[in-house]
């Protein structure tokens, strides 16, 4: 059975882009972690992932939750600095 961690490490995910991904979805780590492992294997996976992150950052900024939208604007820029380093 796979593990939180293995399933980080096989798509070069942190804690905090699944973290984030799991908050917006309500899905568990676990399974945001495997949602987003199959995305970024898509075509069309990474576009897909950064949108979902920076709507999570824009849903912040609307509920005026400052530390929320720093968590999830930390996840964006972590994300484009690694699956999307054009966007960087």
């Amino acid at each position: 059975m796979l593990s939180l961690r293995d399933c980080l490490d096989h798509s070069n995910l942190s804690e905090l882009e699944v973290g984030v991904l799991a908050d917006y979805t309500g899905l568990s780590p676990m399974l945001a972690a495997t949602l987003a492992g199959a995305m970024l294997q898509s075509d069309g996976g990474a576009d897909l992932m950064l949108r979902l992150l920076q709507d999570a950052e824009k849903q912040a900024a609307q509920r005026l939750n400052m530390d929320e939208r720093a968590r999830t604007r930390a996840a964006v820029e972590r994300f484009c600095a690694v699956h999307k380093p054009d966007l960087h």
